[in-house]
């Protein structure tokens, strides 16, 4: 574990329902790498917020780097309707271009 991981994982600690601490430490791991934690806390970022549009994408990404193509597609079309409501164009940009070529898996 990284200093950095193991730093962010005693910040949730303090503050368990802190959604930016989770979001950060899923966002370390997903760095280094461990997709499938990274996909956890993610997936806990969702629970207190359904549209967090960048957490629906790195659930996606997190997905795709595991293999789990349908469950990437679902994401991906979550987070291009989450970005069309919300008007973030790169996010929508990146996620279309994901599940084009998911098409091919």
């Amino acid at each position: 574990m990284t200093d950095k991981i193991s730093a962010l994982v005693e910040k949730l600690k303090e503050n368990p329902e802190n959604r930016f601490h989770r979001y950060n430490l899923a966002q370390a791991f997903f760095d280094s790498g461990e997709y499938q934690k990274a996909k956890l806390e993610f997936i806990s970022c969702l629970e207190q917020s359904k549209d967090w549009m960048m957490v629906l994408l790195f659930v996606a990404k997190c997905d795709l780097a595991l293999g789990n193509f349908t469950n990437a597609k679902k994401y991906l079309n979550k987070t291009i309707q989450v970005a069309r409501d919300q008007g973030h164009d790169d996010p929508l940009l990146e996620a279309e271009t994901l599940l084009q070529g998911c098409s091919n898996e």
